[in-house]
């Protein structure tokens, strides 16, 4: 019987953990910055709301609960708030729709055809700026190019006023929002898909599975966690999107556009209302956190 000499001891996991408790301690620095970085920030912003804070006055006066009280009857607030969800919900919603079909339509793509899936990314890699002037210029209301097709067709009369009409202002916000997003989910969903096993596929065309049936059945369960992960990342990325809906419309008109991070900004750096700017900032973070916490719990059940 052939002997296979043994070279080494092997350390299991547990063993090396043991060791080697110096590990844990270099972590140290990292956590360090992240206090400094991250956690003095918020237990500033939460003494901060509880004062009557203006920028350029020195004296600053303790009122407790008062600028909380004054968020439940803003209506500006309230305003945001819906505009927030909705910005957000439809954003996402529509761009995981556009980068699932775009995922299942080029999933078969060979060749050079691949080339089409690295081409439908690019408008996630434009920069955000970049993206509200073009479609800022696309959606003027004289000489843009939307409303200049729109009239050659004869689909409209006359032009829209797709960013100065309360109307149409959160739609383009969010055409815009979408065109730059889908890519992601694009990406997520290429490459969940490459998880689905080879052999379920070819069971189910054995059986001559319809497309659909394949697609509801077998691959879209194999989507959930990748879809549950996308989802939260771009609620967060949406939820702090300041520069596209700023350069578009400037979170008018009329506070049609103006989302949380936008009414934020306003208080802190137009009205200098430091404590009411931190007290709507804590609320946006209290959502997050919520939002997130669902989301992890649910991703959790997926797995277990």
């Amino acid at each position: 019987m052939a002997v296979v000499p043994r070279f080494g001891r092997s350390r299991s996991p547990r063993r090396i953990r043991r060791g080697a408790p110096w590990i844990d301690w270099m972590t140290i620095p990292a956590l360090l910055v992240l206090a400094v970085v991250i956690g003095y920030p918020i237990v500033r912003t939460v003494i901060v709301s509880f004062y009557d804070f203006p920028l350029l006055n020195p004296k600053h006066e303790y009122i407790g609960m008062g600028n909380f009280d004054h968020l439940t009857s803003d209506p500006v607030f309230w305003q945001s708030l819906r505009s927030t969800a909705v910005y957000t919900g439809v954003s996402v919603l529509a761009g995981m729709l556009i980068g699932l079909v775009l995922a299942l339509v080029t999933e078969r793509l060979q060749g050079p055809w691949r080339i089409l899936r690295g081409a439908l990314l690019t408008p996630w890699a434009v920069p955000v700026i970049v993206v509200a002037f073009l479609f800022r210029f696309m959606f003027e209301d004289n000489g843009g190019v939307v409303n200049a097709v729109l009239t050659r067709l004869h689909i409209v009369d006359s032009a829209v006023q797709w960013l100065t009409s309360s109307d149409w202002a959160m739609i383009s916000v969010i055409i815009a929002n979408v065109w730059s997003q889908a890519p992601f989910f694009l990406l997520v969903f290429t490459a969940a898909l490459g998880s689905v096993p080879n052999e379920v596929i070819e069971a189910a065309r054995i059986d001559r599975a319809r497309t659909w049936s394949m697609i509801l059945l077998i691959k879209l369960p194999y989507l959930r966690s990748a879809a549950l992960v996308g989802a939260l990342l771009m609620i967060i990325q949406n939820f702090n999107n300041f520069p596209l809906i700023w350069a578009m419309t400037e979170g008018g008109p009329a506070y049609s556009t103006t989302t949380l991070v936008i009414y934020v900004y306003r208080l802190a750096f137009t009205s200098f209302d430091l404590g009411y700017a931190s007290a709507v900032g804590l609320v946006w973070l209290v959502l997050l956190l919520a939002i997130a916490t669902l989301f992890i719990r649910v991703l959790r059940g997926e797995r277990t």
